[in-house]
């Protein structure tokens, strides 16, 4: 027997038919098949027409693979958002969205292609590609739906919807109105691999080992005379990647730090004066002391051979140059790196990779030709070991990037991309982005400004341009006679009004050749003959303009919106993009505020992983234990940190679910015949409530402002722990515990029993409210046979608010002093039955001497302590404090248990009380 079964059947309540034991497995779809045929969502929001709008929009899960926690814990925080915000009088309204372009669904249908792929145009694969999504988006959405999640689900959007692809096409114009957009070319992280183009956004890093060498570049006659140095002297470099050197143009020196030209057995070698030692460790190779010195501002336009092709390189000087580690004269391939790059313009060094889309030399270093780069390493060190220039040769691991989905290396090569400047000069998006982070936006948590500020500060330029199949075109038309752009707004938008008219992007990628060039001609060379660009836009770009073609273009939304809420990893994923695009487009910020959710980790706090099998299937939680579970365990942590799900964790979970269920179920059994007209009215609470009553009734005041604060500000965790708190010690463990005399044996027109059944019946309506955005499945059950008048679903109903009338501030002091006079009570009590002297509680007397405050409170509700208490006798006496417990001889009322001198005498009522008596008479 359950807790709330024996409570009732001690009390001699009726049992209400809410059932306790009901699988949640099996109820759950009846409740969503429910708010489905009933149209719930959208009687919400036609409720709130017209009132403030709170507007947030969805960051697009990836229409791929079933949803993970990670998914749940997302769309889960969004779904309390939303209904809280709903129940408050907010129009909000939540369009569920999906991210249909990219690699991973690009490379999912050729791998499934196989060797059919040469057989197939691009055409076919895009319409592969864009089946592939639709079905994932189609499997995800009804995983969501059956978390409880209330959305439009009728009407999602998706990024592949040809009004979507649109109006990206159409901030692009927007952008390039704003002269942020160009052409250039200069190096972005390329995957060989996949052969295209990524952003920052769509790297990981992963250890790899990577050979490790020290490099002469011997200094030209010209340099040595400039210098003033008599013999053959070389500058060293350091670098780990060797096949980046065919590419070299240039070494750098800070302008500011010194170096020295030191004796060896490898000749005179130029090292900063700060790294002797550090390459001496490293080499193995011993220094003289310097036989000179200069800083590197000395060496500015001087020349070194290259030690392996014949021309030289151009020392110059940058400020990108450190000295934690190599030699301070830094290796510049100005197509291979983004300082090389920098300090290659500011010296005019060419921008020329020997190194082609799939890492293999090209004609430019003709030596190799054909060679992958990687391969390369071990044959140039080899060939610079036997011409002398190799002084140093050893490997190492360290940290290298990688491609996200196909997980192989990385490097960074210079090609022609387009690219959105954030440093413009006359539009700057980074300071207009730094300035919307520190006065525009709020961060929940807090840290989280402080993050998405490095990212933007430290970002570069944003390479929006792939080379592949499935996305959104970058429309630019390319001069067939001399290659020059043709990228003009109105052509732009002319291809975005086709697409929304007709099939999205196939509209661009399929039309006749010069169909969006028409009345064009060259800018260089006059031609009217262009070919279309068959580069695609960054995906990211795709869902960081959800503020246009989404909050924009929905009536229920708007810009900016009020919080976007994602994971931690979105400040540099969607969090900035979104921010970025927005700024690029309209000049501000396109949230007010942002939200951020950790990582959901295993229990010892390991990143879930299927190879080390410790991932958690929600599909299988929801089979053996309901989606109510998962909602809960959403709650259960603060989630501005990463949060930990596994076995223990939804045992603990499961554990506040049953009490929380429990005492619902029994509040149900004592309110759920109730007549309204029977509670007392707010105007006559502060006459007509009993003292016990009123703290219980100030305290759930205060429950109702504490989660209505918690959740303003999306503390969700601290609602949970305050619900947990009051089922637990202010309900179970008190008020309840308390209350069982007077609603078993008041008769029915009891003033203390209607005054108690007052309270419980508004707690168990409000509660029902407060908890509902969490336990959405059990609000709602709950709410089906709560009694009196109220609407078609809990949905509709009002959020609770802090009720005036319900403020006893003194009467809760006083109450928290007797409850802790009760506690050193309880504590005697307990060692009277552990001794087998008592049974119940009833069964004993207490004896109390207080002093002070206590004696006075004590005194004045001395009529209470028994209730309080829940004994058959109490004594209270001034003096210095001390409690006391012993049994109390008398006659017990076999209806009430309470132990009395005397019983009734009434022939017909034998063997009960008074009180019993009258109650039954």
């Amino acid at each position: 027997m359950s807790n709330s079964e024996g409570f009732s059947k001690t009390l001699n309540l009726p049992v209400t038919d809410f059932p306790m034991r009901a699988s949640l497995a099996e109820k759950e779809p009846l409740m969503i098949k429910k708010w489905t045929e009933e149209d719930i969502y959208q009687k919400i929001i036609d409720k709130n027409k017209g009132q403030k709008k709170f507007v947030m929009p969805d960051g697009p899960p990836y229409a791929n693979g079933s949803i993970h926690v990670g998914h749940v814990l997302n769309k889960v925080l969004k779904d309390i958002v939303i209904k809280y915000k709903n129940m408050q009088g907010f129009h909000a309204e939540f369009i569920p969205g999906w991210d249909c372009h990219g690699l991973p669904i690009e490379l999912k249908v050729t791998k499934d292609l196989g060797d059919q792929r040469k057989d197939k145009t691009k055409k076919d694969i895009r319409d592969l590609c864009r089946k592939e999504a639709k079905y994932w988006v189609a499997h995800q959405k009804e995983q969501f739906m059956r978390l409880g999640i209330l959305a439009d689900w009728e009407n999602p959007y998706l990024t592949l919807n040809p009004g979507y692809e649109a109006e990206e096409v159409r901030e692009l114009a927007r952008i390039l109105k704003n002269n942020v957009l160009y052409r250039g070319q200069k190096p972005v992280f390329w995957c060989p691999t996949l052969q295209t183009a990524l952003a920052d956004t769509e790297v990981e890093y992963k250890d790899i080992e990577s050979p490790s060498i020290y490099v002469k570049f011997d200094l030209t006659d010209e340099s040595l005379k400039a210098l003033g140095l008599k013999t053959n002297t070389a500058v060293v470099i350091w670098t780990t990647t060797p096949w980046t050197l065919p590419a070299n143009y240039g070494i750098s020196f800070h302008p500011d730090f010194e170096y020295g030209v030191y004796e060896s057995e490898m000749g005179s070698l130029i090292i900063a004066t700060k790294l002797k030692e550090a390459f001496q460790q490293k080499t193995s190779i011993a220094l003289s002391e310097p036989t000179k010195t200069f800083v590197g501002k000395d060496f500015d336009r001087l020349t070194a051979m290259h030690p392996f092709i014949d021309r030289t390189s151009l020392l110059i000087n940058g400020t990108h140059v450190t000295l934690e580690a190599g030699t301070g004269c830094v290796h510049t391939a100005p197509a291979h790196g983004v300082d090389d790059y920098n300090v290659g313009q500011k010296y005019g060094l060419p921008t020329d990779s020997p190194v082609n889309e799939g890492g293999l030399y090209t004609d430019a270093f003709p030596e190799m030709k054909g060679v992958y780069i990687f391969k390369a390493n071990k044959l140039l060190v080899e060939k610079m070991k036997e011409s002398g220039h190799l002084v140093h040769y050893s490997s190492f691991v360290h940290s290298y990037p990688h491609n996200w989905r196909s997980k192989t290396p990385l490097i960074y090569r210079a090609t022609p991309q387009w690219f959105i400047s954030v440093d413009d000069e006359t539009f700057n998006i980074r300071k207009k982005a730094l300035t919307a982070i520190e006065e525009d936006i709020k961060f929940y948590p807090a840290w989280g400004k402080a993050r998405l500020k490095a990212m933007i500060e430290n970002r570069p330029d944003w390479c929006l341009s792939r080379q592949r199949i499935w996305g959104v075109p970058i429309p630019v038309f390319y001069c067939d006679d001399c290659g020059e752009s043709l990228i003009d707004e109105k052509i732009i938008n002319q291809v975005a009004d086709q697409m929304e008219k007709g099939q999205g992007i196939e509209e661009y990628f399929e039309a006749p050749k010069n169909h969006f060039t028409k009345g064009h001609s060259c800018a260089k060379c006059g031609s009217k003959n262009f070919t279309a660009s068959q580069d695609i836009l960054d995906v990211w770009f795709d869902s960081g303009v959800c503020h246009a073609a989404v909050q924009d273009r929905r009536e229920g939304l708007a810009t900016p919106a009020d919080i976007y809420l994602e994971g931690s990893d979105q400040h540099r994923g969607w969090f900035q993009t979104s921010l970025l695009s927005s700024i690029a487009s309209k000049g501000y910020a396109p949230y007010k505020a942002l939200v951020t959710h950790g990582f959901a980790n295993d229990e010892k706090g390991h990143k879930m992983s299927k190879s080390l099998g410790n991932t958690v299937d929600p599909q299988k939680v929801i089979k053996e234990s309901g989606a109510e579970i998962l909602r809960l365990w959403v709650a259960y942590e603060d989630y501005g940190q990463d949060v930990t799900v596994g076995p223990e964790i939804f045992k603990r979970v499961s554990d506040t679910y049953r009490k929380i269920r429990n005492s619902m179920r029994f509040l149900l059994g004592v309110v759920e015949k109730i007549n309204e007209s029977e509670i007392i009215a707010d105007k006559d609470l502060d006459k007509d409530l009993d003292f016990i009553d009123r703290w219980s009734l100030h305290e759930f005041n205060e429950l109702i402002k504490e989660t209505t604060q918690n959740y303003d500000n999306f503390n969700f965790y601290k609602v949970y722990h305050s619900l947990n708190q009051f089922f637990t010690v202010h309900l179970s463990a008190s008020y309840l515990d308390i209350l069982k005399d007077r609603l078993y044996c008041d008769g029915p027109d009891s003033k203390k029993r209607k005054s108690s059944l007052t309270v419980l019946f508004h707690m168990t309506r409000e509660l029902t409210k407060i908890m509902a955005p969490i336990l959405s499945f059990l609000g709602e059950e709950v709410f089906d046979y709560l009694p009196g008048t109220k609407k078609q679903s809990l949905w509709l109903e009002s959020f609770p608010k802090p009720n005036p009338n319900w403020e006893f501030k003194s009467e809760s002091e006083e109450f928290k002093i007797l409850l802790n006079i009760r506690s050193e009570v309880t504590k005697k009590l307990e060692d009277l039955r552990k001794d087998k002297v008592i049974g119940s509680s009833l069964e004993g007397e207490v004896k109390l001497t207080l002093d002070g405050e206590d004696y006075k409170v004590a005194k004045k509700y001395f009529d209470h302590l028994d209730e309080i208490f829940i004994v058959s006798k109490v004594h209270l006496a001034q003096g210095p404090a001390s409690v006391m417990a012993q049994k109390y001889e008398g006659h017990k009322c076999e209806r009430c248990w309470k132990i009395f001198e005397e019983l009734s005498k009434k022939p017909d009522h034998t063997n009960i009380c008074e009180r019993c008596s009258d109650a039954l008479s």
